[in-house]
């Protein structure tokens, strides 16, 4: 069969996201490879990166992306594909895709403090030497510091007094990062005024929807966190109707441990309609999807209702034929789950602020 990288992008192109789209990928970067390709050696790699990342298993990228390193410091002056002819290089389009590399860094317990740090000070040099600021390496570095609140605000006042330049990301990003900073540090009123421009679609962020979707979910979170059950439940029910398939969105647990306080009902129907989702992200997505269901467990057990009825399957570890649960063994289960996530996180990051964000969640539940 004859090489056609055209060809085989639009064969994977009509697979659905995901593993399918994924394994789609991985079959033109073998025959890119075995063609000695370099400028699709390249691309697909970037591409693979995209779907991992965005819709797939995001550790693939942080496999991925240093083998793309490797190519292109190997050849330097590769050219970008037709399909990326908007960058200079196929540099130019590895540094704009390093930036989900060092902001996922925060996501993997796995990847050693070492390392991490050693991405982003790669990155700060290759953004130099192409003539870049470091306005998205502040805005990563806010993102990694999650648990160091004094190294998070520094990094986020870096991050607002530098100018953008042709590498940064869309106004709308870093429109929610500004969003999230002052909802974090309770400056409501300057977060509402900043999400204005969001909440009228007057910016926004790849499908028409992301931008909105990713304010909106820190608000919940703002609400939640707050004890403001009321207003967390209105924002809920819209996001429930407009969730999409990208991962990032899937914030059932936040959903549920909300409605655990106003439409336990309503709760119940969205962890059996979900539950299988709940444990499949990144083991800090994981860890702030299942802290929330622990939460909601915790709060429906507390309310007196000791057992329910759910049709789970095999798969699931406390999986019994009558199909009823404990609603503590259920509590259990998802606490267990969320402190080895947070022990793992605060070993690596030599603090103590995962197994307090834990604690915190539960004392919400008490409510």
């Amino acid at each position: 069969m004859n090489y056609n990288p055209e060809e085989l992008k639009n064969r994977y192109e009509e697979f659905p996201h995901g593993k399918p789209r994924m394994d789609g990928i991985k079959a033109a970067i073998e025959a890119a490879d075995q063609n000695n390709d370099v400028p699709f050696m390249i691309y697909f790699r970037e591409q693979m990166c995209h779907e991992s990342c965005y819709y797939g298993d995001t550790m693939y990228m942080m496999v991925i992306f240093p083998e793309m390193l490797s190519i292109i410091d190997k050849y330097p002056d590769t050219p970008s594909t037709q399909f990326d002819s908007a960058y200079v290089n196929a540099l130019d389009h590895i540094i704009w895709i390093y930036k989900w590399l060092i902001s996922e860094c925060s996501s993997f317990y796995q990847i050693s403090m070492e390392d991490c740090l050693k991405f982003f000070e790669d990155y700060k040099k290759r953004s130099a030497a192409f003539g870049y600021n470091l306005k998205p390496y502040y805005r990563a570095l806010y993102y990694f510091y999650k648990f160091d609140d004094g190294k998070r605000e520094e990094a986020f006042h870096k991050f607002e007094k530098t100018p953008r330049d042709a590498n940064s990301d869309c106004h709308a990003c870093e429109r929610n990062t500004e969003i999230e900073f002052y909802l974090n540090k309770g400056s409501f009123g300057k977060a509402v005024e900043l999400s204005k421009d969001i909440e009228n679609f007057k910016l926004r962020c790849g499908d028409y929807w992301d931008a909105w979707l990713r304010m909106k979910i820190s608000f919940l979170e703002y609400y939640l966190d707050n004890c403001m059950f009321e207003e967390a439940t209105e924002i809920a029910m819209i996001l429930e109707r407009k969730i999409n398939e990208k991962a990032e969105y899937q914030v059932w647990g936040t959903i549920m441990n909300c409605y655990a306080h106003t439409k336990p009902g309503r709760a119940l129907r969205v962890y059996k309609k979900h539950w299988k989702e709940l444990e499949d992200y990144t083991p800090f997505d994981t860890f702030e999807s299942v802290r929330n269901v622990c939460s909601f467990w915790d709060k429906i057990n507390r309310d007196g209702k000791e057992t329910v009825k759910l049709q789970l399957d095999r798969t699931f570890l406390l999986y019994n034929e009558d199909n009823t649960y404990k609603t503590e063994d259920l509590f259990n289960y998802y606490y267990n789950m969320a402190k080895d996530i947070a022990e793992k996180f605060d070993k690596r990051n030599n603090s103590g602020s995962y197994m307090e964000k834990l604690s915190e969640s539960l004392e919400i539940a008490k409510k």
